[in-house]
C-alpha cells in the first residue's frame, strides 16, 4: 500500500507548505484544492485580454494562490464554491460568504472522498471545518487521519469576541460574530474522527484544551510551527536607517476586530503625527463610518498578491499585530525573514520574542500606545531588533517544518500501521 499522503483544503492558508514539504520528501500522493493558479490554464488565461482595473484586481487576487514550488502535476482542482465566497468576501457579504463556505465545503469533501478512491493514500492532511466528511470516509477505508487546525477553538473566540464587542462596539460590522452552533458541531466531529491533530501555537492549543472547550483531547494535539515562503521570502539583513525619520509601521491581514486593528487605530492616532506612519496591507473590516475617523492617518492597500508583501515588510521598521486570537500567523515569520521588528500579543506564535520585539502584557489601547511610543523612543533597540529578525527565520524555513512534519509522520504512521 502506499505511504505517500493526500492534502486537502478548498482554501489555502498553509496547505500549500504542507503540500509542498511532503513532496520535496517524496511523501505526497495528491494537493487537492480550488483554486490554484497556473497563467496557462483558464480561466487565468484571459487575463491579458481584460479591461486594465479589472486585470490588476484579478492579479492581485490571483496571486493569493500562486505556489510555484509545488509541482503542478500533484495539484487536483475542483469547486466553484470557493470563487463564489471570495467575490462575496470582497463585496463585505461575509455572512453570505459565510454560508456559501458551508455549502462549498460539503461539495468539495465529497469530490476529495472520489480521489481518495481513484487515488489512494496511506492518510489524508485535512484543515478545520472541512474536514469531517472526509475523515468520516477515510476511516471506513483505514487511511490516518491529520487535522490541521489553523485557529483556536470557537467556543473561546465567541466567549473572548463578546467582551471584545460590548466595549468596541463601533468596530464590528455586525453583531453576528459568533461561530454558529452547526460549525462547533463540524468541528467537534473533526477533533473525534482524527488520529492526530497539530497546531501551529502554544496558544492554538490551549483554546483547545481550555475548559469551554476540549479538554479531552489533550493526547491527540502536537504543535507544529509553520514556516515562511523562501520563494518569496529571502532572509538577509536589513539595512541599518535613519535614526531621525519617522518610524514605519505595518499592519498585515485582516483589519478587523479579531486582529485587534481597533486598538491599533486609537492607539496611533494619539501618536504625534511626525513621529510615525502606519500602512495598513489587506480587506479593511470596519465599518466605513468607523473608520473614516482614522482614514488620513494611515495609508491602506487592499489586499495585494504574496509576491508583493514581502516589499512591503522591506520598507516597514516595525509589524504591530495586537490580535485577539489566532492559530499561528505566518505573517510573523514572513516579518522576520525581512527584517522586520515586532510588535505582537501574546496570543500567537512567540518566536519573535524577546530578540526581534515585544510582546503586549494586555490587549488595550494603552498598552499598543505604549508599546509604539517605546520603539519610536528607542531607534537603537528598534535596530537591534531588525537586525536579530533573519536568523530567528532560519529556524523557520520549509527544511525546519518539512523535518516536524516528516517527523510527526512517522510517528502517527508507525503508531496506526
Amino acid at each position: 500500500m502506499t505511504r505517500n499522503v493526500g492534502v486537502f483544503h478548498p482554501g489555502t492558508q498553509h496547505s500549500w507548505q504542507t503540500a509542498r514539504a511532503l513532496q520535496n520528501a517524496g511523501k505526497l500522493g495528491w494537493y487537492a484544492t480550488s483554486i490554484f493558479y497556473r497563467a496557462n490554464r483558464w480561466p487565468y488565461r484571459a487575463l491579458p485580454y481584460l479591461p486594465a482595473k479589472l486585470r490588476e484586481r484579478l492579479t492581485a487576487e490571483f496571486g493569493r494562490f500562486y505556489h510555484p514550488a509545488v509541482a503542478p502535476d500533484t495539484v487536483r482542482t475542483f469547486g466553484l464554491h470557493e470563487w463564489i465566497e471570495r467575490g462575496l468576501t470582497r463585496a463585505g457579504l461575509r455572512r453570505a460568504a459565510a454560508r456559501v463556505n458551508m455549502a462549498g465545503n460539503s461539495v468539495f469533501a465529497k469530490s476529495v472522498c472520489r480521489l481518495i478512491e481513484r487515488e489512494p493514500v496511506a492518510a489524508v492532511w485535512g484543515y478545520d471545518t472541512s474536514s469531517a466528511d472526509v475523515f468520516a470516509f477515510a476511516k471506513q477505508r483505514g487511511i490516518v487521519r491529520i487535522l490541521d487546525k489553523t485557529i483556536g477553538d470557537p467556543r473561546v473566540y465567541n466567549a473572548l469576541m463578546k467582551e471584545i464587542y460590548a466595549e468596541h462596539k463601533p468596530f464590528f460590522s455586525s453583531p453576528n460574530f459568533a461561530v454558529p452552533q452547526a460549525v462547533i458541531d463540524i468541528q467537534d466531529k473533526e477533533y473525534d474522527l482524527a488520529d492526530g491533530i497539530v497546531v501551529g501555537s502554544d496558544f492554538c492549543r490551549d483554546t483547545i484544551l481550555d475548559p469551554l472547550a476540549r479538554p479531552d483531547l489533550a493526547g491527540k494535539i502536537d504543535v507544529l510551527p509553520y514556516c515562511f515562503d523562501d520563494v518569496f521570502f529571502k532572509p538577509g539583513p536589513p539595512p541599518l536607517r535613519p535614526k531621525d525619520r519617522p518610524v514605519r509601521f505595518l499592519f498585515l491581514g485582516q483589519a478587523g476586530p479579531r486582529k485587534g486593528i481597533h486598538l491599533l487605530l486609537k492607539a496611533f492616532a494619539r501618536l504625534p503625527r511626525n513621529a510615525a506612519t502606519l500602512t495598513i496591507v489587506g480587506q479593511m473590516q470596519v465599518p466605513g463610518a468607523t473608520f473614516r475617523q482614522y482614514a488620513d492617518l494611515v495609508t491602506l492597500i487592499p489586499t495585494v498578491p504574496r509576491a508583493a508583501v514581502a516589499d512591503y515588510l522591506r520598507e516597514a521598521d516595525c509589524l504591530v499585530f495586537p490580535t485577539y486570537f489566532e492559530g499561528s500567523p505566518i505573517t510573523i515569520y514572513e516579518a522576520l525573514a525581512c527584517g522586520c521588528a515586532i510588535i505582537q500579543s501574546k496570543n500567537s506564535n512567540l518566536d519573535a520574542i524577546p530578540k526581534s520585539g515585544l510582546a503586549l502584557e494586555r490587549l488595550d489601547e494603552e498598552s499598543v500606545h505604549a508599546a509604539l511610543m517605546y520603539v519610536i523612543d528607542n531607534r537603537d533597540i528598534l535596530q537591534a531588533w531588525q537586525q536579530a529578525a533573519p536568523p530567528i527565520a532560519e529556524g523557520f524555513t520549509v527544511a525546519a517544518y518539512q523535518k516536524a512534519v516528516l517527523d510527526y509522520l512517522g510517528k502517527i504512521l508507525g503508531t496506526k500501521g
